[in-house]
């Protein structure tokens, strides 16, 4: 019996002459997005789990319980930081757009490929389709943040509120942009339309929805 202990206690030990990788929280927090987003992108928002991202960077799922609490609270945590991104690179469109820097087209495309590339639009389906909807309170404030940066560089000089026609375009071009990261692939083999095809008639028609009284 006390041969079988040595053995086990052998076989459990540390490999001899490796190191131990020390990190600081922050240097762990972003390790652990950064590779969660690699997942995501990979293989889909339920590959994000605490054990995976665990493996992927020889860290303990017990120092991953520690930074974020639970696979829900790592994936919340991915959403807001994508979604902070996809904010920054949306409002440097609409300051080239001010400054008459690029078309209303560009803006579009920004948009739609932000949240395609980047995996913000199938994190956040998948998030509301498996019951985590409360999971996606980050969008709320980034989104907040957003309109409220559009609406103090707006023109107010307009019969229809600022207000109104911001959060109007807002939710034109990002349920757009939505859908088509989601299921715009399929879609367009369904029907035989390109990639630009959708693109181009939100391009079109956004200008009316900011400025209604549009001729």
């Amino acid at each position: 019996m006390a041969q079988a202990k040595k053995t086990t206690s052998h076989r459990l030990a540390p490999k001899s002459g490796t190191p131990r990788i020390r990190r600081t929280p922050e240097e762990a927090r972003t390790l652990a997005l950064a590779s969660a987003r690699r997942l995501l992108l990979a293989e889909g928002p339920n590959a994000i789990t605490l054990q995976a991202v665990a493996a992927d960077l020889g860290m303990s799922h017990t120092n991953l319980i520690h930074h974020f609490g639970s696979a829900g609270g790592l994936q919340s945590e991915l959403m807001r930081q994508i979604v902070r991104e996809l904010t920054a690179t949306v409002e440097s469109a609409v300051m080239r757009l001010r400054a008459g820097k690029g078309e209303v087209k560009d803006f579009v495309d920004i948009v739609f490929d932000a949240f395609d590339q980047g995996g913000a639009a199938r994190l956040a389906a998948w998030m509301v389709l498996s019951g985590e909807s409360m999971q996606l309170a980050p969008i709320e404030e980034v989104v907040r943040d957003h309109i409220d940066s559009v609406e103090r560089g707006a023109d107010a000089n307009k019969a229809v509120s600022v207000h109104e026609r911001i959060t109007s375009a807002t939710l034109f071009v990002v349920v757009a942009a939505l859908g088509d990261a989601i299921v715009g692939n399929l879609l367009r083999k369904m029907v035989g339309r390109d990639r630009e095809t959708l693109r181009t008639l939100i391009g079109s028609l956004l200008p009316l929805v900011l400025d209604p009284q549009r001729d």
